[in-house]
């Protein structure tokens, strides 16, 4: 597996040093993650969005304003985001933006 990194540092390191006066990348969105995000585990990834100002969800509804798509992505959680016209980002574009 690739290890991704951030400013240089392996994610999951990098995510320990997360803090509130770092840019709110996701600020007053509806994020749903779907999959797994290489390198966080559990929900490491909705934490790091919560850090960034996202408000996490486990569902994709008309309110959903960003799928993140991880490998191995729920077929229904990304049909569901078609329907709705929800837009989508890829896994290493989301640890781009934490």
């Amino acid at each position: 597996m690739k290890e991704y990194t951030h400013d240089g540092e392996p994610i999951t390191k990098a995510l320990q040093s997360l803090n509130h006066s770092r840019p709110a990348t996701l600020a007053g969105l509806a994020v749903c993650i779907t999959g797994i995000v290489p390198n966080l585990k559990g929900t490491q990834a909705e934490t790091a969005a919560q850090r960034r100002g996202a408000r996490t969800t486990k569902n994709v509804s008309s309110k959903t304003q960003l799928l993140v798509i991880g490998d191995n992505a729920g077929r229904d959680k990304i049909t569901r985001a078609q329907r709705w016209n929800t837009p989508t980002i890829t896994a290493r574009e989301f640890l781009a933006l934490i």
